[in-house]
């Protein structure tokens, strides 16, 4: 049986030796979704966005790997956030592949549909553009001249936060749906804020439920690989990350190996819905510690 240390060796060589590159599945999967929900409120089109993505992106488990759950179509891929701003991209992408640090790949294809048919549907329609909008002269001013700016928080998602992780391990996604479902039959939507609640509650339930379709085809893919592995000690653990799978984050946890997917599985999909800095995965030690 081949032991974790040499999987983990092998996996950071695969990550280390691959130079990073741009990946636009996302930026095209959330695009297609608001053209098709334009009548949509915001938080609905935002809601179903993520679903397009979580749905539909490509999906792969590394050789060895034991804890699944990617952001982008390969390894060391960046995806595209092209609802916060567009402008940078435009200026920038032609340098990604020849700048001296951080270094990133770009295929002609892409680049080509990125350009041409991506970005042309986001002009005018970012948070950037309608934060503009709404900026007095002045403030416009000062931040064209650097003297403050608020550009990293208004060309990126919403950042520093830790999201209740002791919630979903303890309590699982679907005990969520439950209390959403039972909160949606007892509004009285005659109510103008009962209808905005339910807007919202209906986007809860959108982004719930496509996250545990989102582990849910790891299961899937693992099943699938294990059919085809010859090693029975690798075709095991297949089988288990499956059977993990398909419990967490939608169940409660119940050891900690369960745990790790289900918090993992939460942080990526934060990662892929908005792009913000410092998601931090708060007190590990103590809501892990129950189950060490």
């Amino acid at each position: 049986m081949e032991g974790s240390g040499v999987k983990i060796g092998r996996i950071c060589d695969t990550l280390l030796t691959t130079t990073p590159q741009i990946c636009i599945e996302r930026a095209r999967l959330v695009t297609d979704s608001y053209r098709k929900h334009e009548d949509k409120p915001a938080i609905l089109r935002r809601a179903n966005a993520l679903r397009n993505v979580l749905m539909n992106m490509s999906i792969y488990m590394l050789d060895g790997e034991l804890i699944v759950g990617n952001q982008a179509s390969k390894p060391r891929s960046a995806p595209i956030f092209p609802e916060y701003s567009i402008d940078w991209i435009r200026e920038e992408i032609d340098d990604f592949p020849r700048r001296k640090a951080d270094v990133f790949l770009v295929d002609d294809e892409d680049r080509e549909e990125l350009l041409e048919e991506i970005l042309l549907y986001w002009e005018g329609k970012t948070v950037y553009d309608r934060a503009l909008a709404i900026m007095p002269e002045m403030a416009k001013k000062v931040q064209e001249i650097s003297v403050i700016s608020g550009l990293g928080n208004i060309t990126s998602g919403d950042g520093h936060i830790i999201v209740d992780f002791p919630l979903v391990i303890n309590k699982g996604l679907k005990s969520i749906i439950d209390r959403v479902n039972e909160r949606i039959a007892n509004l009285d939507l005659s109510s103008h804020t009962a209808i905005k609640e339910r807007i919202f509650l209906d986007a809860v339930k959108v982004v719930l439920e496509a996250a545990i379709a989102f582990a849910e085809r790891y299961a899937n893919e693992t099943e699938r690989l294990a059919r085809m592995e010859d090693n029975p000690s690798r075709k095991e653990e297949l089988l288990e990350i499956a059977r993990i799978c398909r419990k967490v984050p939608a169940y409660p946890s119940e050891t900690f190996y369960e745990d790790i997917p289900a918090i993992w599985f939460i942080q990526v999909i934060n990662q892929i819905e908005s792009n913000g800095h410092s998601f931090s995965l708060g007190r590990l030690d103590q809501y892990l510690y129950p189950l060490v």
